[in-house]
């Protein structure tokens, strides 16, 4: 997310206090706002080009907010510009440049939570896990206040065999489908795991063999006294010492209800959606033109089925997808997945189902960079797109769908 400095705001607005001065995300309002307001004039202060470069790429003019970003550092190397700057430059795909800007920011002050996080994530995109958990354990998977109940499990060098451990859900369901893998290592080292989940995501935990505790925004029926430890889902990398080089594959970690039947045409599973709520600029998810070319291009022998949860396509079957559950046994019986960078990449990766995943110029940290093929996913192609937006890896994944045969 970019930030935005205000030095002059209101308070008692929903603002926070930084040593730079008053400090808020912008909003899309504000950004449109700023961007067709008048341009920084030379004599402006530094806070004011950086809550320009912010609006301009809020509206998806990033060569511009690149250009002002620039002036804005030459003339503060504060948290915001430097942080903006790194952001700017990995929607270009360009992470290497980034890393230092975000370094630089975090050096400056460790305590800044919107620095420590974007220096997590892209070590975790680098595949420096070793780096990367710790810093995204602070960030991300923190639950302090579940200590007032029960102690936290700390890792692989506390025995957990015989004891009950309460794992709480974090982030989307992307992050869940990733993080699940690691249940199972805590039930072979004979733990009882019980897991706070979203209710539609429930059935599927049902189905692995978990106890599911529903949570119904913020309301789950916990009995703090029945368990020994509490686990954020999130901390699971960190907590088992997993890395890129010690990661070994253990066959699929999601399973369906459904046996997958032979038949006589070739089924796709397309998901062009990514749930993209909290984001401000929706760069995962493909438009209609690139939907409608990935469509066009898959041979008549072939048919496909939509994975899109809630957007019917004329082209495609357009299934119920109810739940989790119901998805992983629709997807059990497809040969391919073609899907953005969105639960359902995960859950066909999860499964060991075929899956091409279109990833923008700014990919998420999931996906560790100089790999064809995922390193914790083996099933999974990926479609890197060089530089912003999601273009080229969109042609290259139609080019593929046409010499399917």
């Amino acid at each position: 997310m970019i930030p935005t400095l205000h030095p002059l705001a209101d308070a008692a607005r929903r603002y926070r206090k930084t040593p730079d001065g008053l400090e808020a995300e912008m909003t899309p309002k504000e950004a449109l706002a700023c961007a067709h307001g008048p341009q920084p004039a030379r004599e402006s202060l530094w806070w004011e080009v950086n809550n320009y470069a912010s609006a301009m790429y809020l509206t998806h003019r990033t060569f511009e907010a690149f250009q002002y970003v620039t002036c804005a550092l030459a003339m503060k190397r504060a948290v915001p510009t430097l942080v903006n700057m790194a952001v700017i430059l990995e929607a270009f795909g360009k992470f290497e440049r980034a890393l230092d800007y975000t370094q630089e920011a975090a050096r400056i002050d460790p305590s800044d939570d919107r620095a420590t996080a974007l220096l997590a994530e892209a070590l975790l995109r680098m595949g420096r896990f070793a780096e990367g958990w710790p810093l995204y354990i602070k960030n991300r998977a923190s639950m302090d206040w579940c200590k007032m109940f029960l102690p936290e499990w700390e890792g692989a060098h506390q025995d957990i065999n015989g004891k009950r451990i309460l794992v709480i859900e974090g982030g989307g369901y992307g992050d869940n489908l990733y993080f699940l893998r690691w249940l199972h290592t805590l039930r072979r080292w004979g733990a009882d795991v019980h897991y706070v989940c979203q209710p539609s995501f429930a059935p599927l935990v049902r189905r692995q063999g978990f106890r599911a505790i529903e949570n119904w925004h913020g309301n789950a029926d916990i009995r703090w006294e029945r368990y020994d430890y509490f686990c954020p889902l999130l901390g699971l990398g960190h907590k088992l010492g997993v890395t890129i080089e010690n990661y070994k594959w253990q066959g699929p970690y999601v399973r369906a209800t459904r046996r997958r039947a032979t038949r006589p045409t070739r089924r796709i599973g397309l998901c062009w959606l990514a749930g993209e709520s909290t984001s401000q600029r929706k760069q995962r998810s493909l438009h209609n033109e690139q939907v409608e070319r990935i469509v066009l291009a898959l041979p008549s022998t072939h048919r496909w089925v939509n994975l899109t949860y809630g957007f019917p396509h004329p082209e495609c079957e357009n299934p119920p997808l109810d739940n989790w559950l119901v998805t992983a046994d629709l997807m059990s019986q497809l040969d391919l997945v073609v899907t953005v960078d969105t639960g359902v990449a995960h859950l066909a990766g999860a499964m060991n189902i075929p899956c091409w995943t279109i990833l923008p110029g700014a990919s998420a940290w999931h996906y560790p960079l100089h790999h064809d093929y995922h390193p914790l996913y083996p099933s999974m192609r990926l479609f890197r797109n060089p530089t912003e937006g999601m273009e080229d890896a969109t042609g290259r994944c139609a080019l593929e769908l046409w010499r399917l045969k």
